[in-house]
């Protein structure tokens, strides 16, 4: 494991980690973990579970008809070490880095 950089706080895209592991946590939400790709900071995203009957009216595509569920849309796991990085505006920690996951149940037909 590589130790972290306090690299500059810049906003961008980049590869998913090599360590992304994804996981059920005690409370049944999917919850993603990995060491960020720039600055090497550890990396945890909680997706809490919807639970049916929770979203105030149907979504979209069952009001107007349709059968089958929207695409699967990857979320956008920030890198929120807890290290304030150089030229970060709001100093909350994270470099800014971001990188997209799905979890596995939404691809293998769940969620």
């Amino acid at each position: 494991m590589t130790a972290h950089q306090d690299v500059p706080y810049v906003e961008q895209q980049v590869t998913p980690p090599a360590d992304l592991r994804e996981r059920t946590s005690e409370v049944g939400d999917t919850e993603f973990t990995g060491t960020c790709p720039v600055c090497h900071g550890p990396n945890v995203m909680a997706l809490p579970q919807v639970s049916p009957g929770t979203v105030p009216k149907a979504w979209p595509w069952k009001r107007n008809g349709g059968s089958a569920a929207p695409a699967v849309e990857p979320h956008p796991m920030h890198c929120e070490c807890p290290v304030t990085h150089p030229e970060d505006p709001l100093e909350q920690g994270g470099c800014g880095a971001w990188w997209p996951v799905v979890p596995q149940s939404a691809t293998a037909g769940g969620a």
